[in-house]
């Protein structure tokens, strides 16, 4: 019996079934709105961001640019709010989006919370810590692999029931080769038209990025096969269907659910997460401390009057000075925090490998552009442009000189650069780590394969 028999006997059986239709209807109902709560979110999201851009505008011609024009006596620059933008394909996975921070308020004189305050005002707040809403990336997770393996359970312990299995060994045929036909075969009948499914309700809601759309098929396609292979060795292993069905379903609950769960908890032991409400009330209560002690001396010290006196007051200068020394004062605690943080993502990071489950979630999360780097890069260039706003406003003071309306009109705005796309270095390993789990299970389903003869 050739393989293209084999597999064409498989096709056709599992097309006969009536539970496949059914499971694949149930996939797209589920990933439809998934992917509606996704645009959804998106809409919610591009709202906020366009009152915001309002917002900055009407401050940069309105009240910024009449200060300028009027000359009043200070720097007056333009000072906007950075936004994180959705990507193109952000309807994919917005789970964990809502905490991180997507907009900043850049201020010169500003201090280390100034700039996310809104995120720091809701640092306890549950909605900030919720998991977040069902989009495609849990149908991928956690759905996709109940359809597979709902479908390929009984992918040789079936075969044992019918008496086909038997037949089978009675041929001169190898019976790894004929499990491998068969498991391709339901592969390209299920995972073939779940990866469909799941293509189109992202086209539909809005995530249509070519490249983004190909490492999507490629994630799932990649998750899948290595569901596929947990069928392979269950089927070899079990005796009985109703066997097969219990182990699946056990899999499926470690892999997906208590592994990652568990390894989290070990990480809290070994890493654990520094205690962001701590940090705040000791960063606020230091620089209350601090800005006490620079008031009284300035009172205690005044800055001598200067004749003639200059066009932009020297009380700006001091203000410029002591916020310079509260930052220099602060940076050891912010430092020890960050630290901190990085080493526990370090660990978190490096978990992922070890988990299949999480590996797509971060490589879904990274190009949908939900990711914690993604993030964290806006915080990085955020804090960056408020460093070199404080440092052109250091630059007018210095040279006692009043920002003029063609200097305000034409200093530029913020703009995120994005530092990869949806095949980023993270995305690859991702995959890569997927790919790896796969191998080392069918490599140990061929360890197994004397199994299959034991009927």
């Amino acid at each position: 019996m050739s393989s293209f028999a084999i597999a064409g006997c498989e096709v056709r059986r599992l097309l006969r079934d009536r539970a496949l239709p059914a499971l694949l209807i149930l996939l797209l109902g589920l990933s439809a709105y998934a992917a509606w709560n996704g645009a959804d979110w998106v809409q919610e999201r591009e709202a906020a961001i366009g009152l915001i851009k309002a917002a900055d505008q009407a401050w940069l011609t309105g009240d910024g640019r009449h200060f300028v024009a009027q000359s009043y006596p200070s720097v007056i620059l333009p000072i906007t709010q950075p936004v994180l933008a959705p990507t193109a394909m952000a309807p994919l996975s917005v789970g964990q989006a809502d905490a991180y921070p997507f907009t900043a308020e850049t201020f010169p004189l500003g201090d280390y919370t100034y700039l996310f305050r809104r995120v720091w005002a809701d640092i306890g707040s549950p909605t900030v810590r919720a998991a977040g809403r069902f989009d495609l990336a849990f149908v991928v997770v956690f759905l996709l692999p109940l359809v597979i393996l709902a479908t390929t359970y009984d992918l040789w312990s079936g075969e044992r029931e019918r008496g086909v299995a038997a037949m089978v060994l009675s041929q001169p045929v190898a019976v790894g080769p004929v499990i491998a036909v068969k498991a391709l075969a339901r592969g390209l009948v299920v995972l073939l038209p779940s990866t469909a499914v799941i293509l189109a309700v992202a086209a539909w809601a809005g995530a249509r990025e070519p490249i983004g759309l190909m490492a999507l098929a490629l994630s799932v396609l990649a998750y899948g096969g290595f569901w596929l292979a947990i069928a392979v060795i269950i089927s070899l292993v079990a005796r009985r269907s109703t066997e097969a069905a219990i182990a699946a379903g056990a899999v499926w609950l470690l892999v997906v659910v208590m592994t990652p769960s568990l390894s989290l908890a070990a990480v809290d032991l070994a890493a654990p997460a520094p205690s962001e409400m701590r940090f705040a009330t000791d960063l606020k209560a230091r620089t209350t401390e601090m800005t006490e002690r620079q008031r009284l001396y300035r009172e205690a010290n005044p800055t001598p009057v200067r004749v003639p006196a200059p066009r932009i007051p020297d009380r700006l200068r001091d203000v410029y000075a002591d916020r310079v020394a509260l930052d220099r004062e602060l940076a050891p605690m912010i430092a020890a925090h960050q630290q901190a943080r990085d080493a526990r993502r370090h660990l978190l990071d490096t978990m992922r490998f070890f988990l299949p489950s999480v590996a797509v979630q971060d490589a879904l999360d990274r190009i949908a552009g939900s990711d914690a780097d993604r993030a964290l890069a806006f915080e990085s260039q955020a804090r960056t442009a408020q460093l070199e706003l404080r440092l052109m406003f250091k630059s007018y003071l210095d040279r006692d000189a009043l920002v003029t309306l063609a200097e305000y009109d034409n200093m530029p705005g913020f703009q995120f650069r994005e530092s990869g796309g949806a095949f980023q270095a993270g995305v690859l390993a991702d995959l890569a780590a997927l790919v790896v789990a796969t191998l080392l299970i069918l490599v140990a389903a061929r360890a197994l394969r004397g199994q299959a003869v034991v009927l």
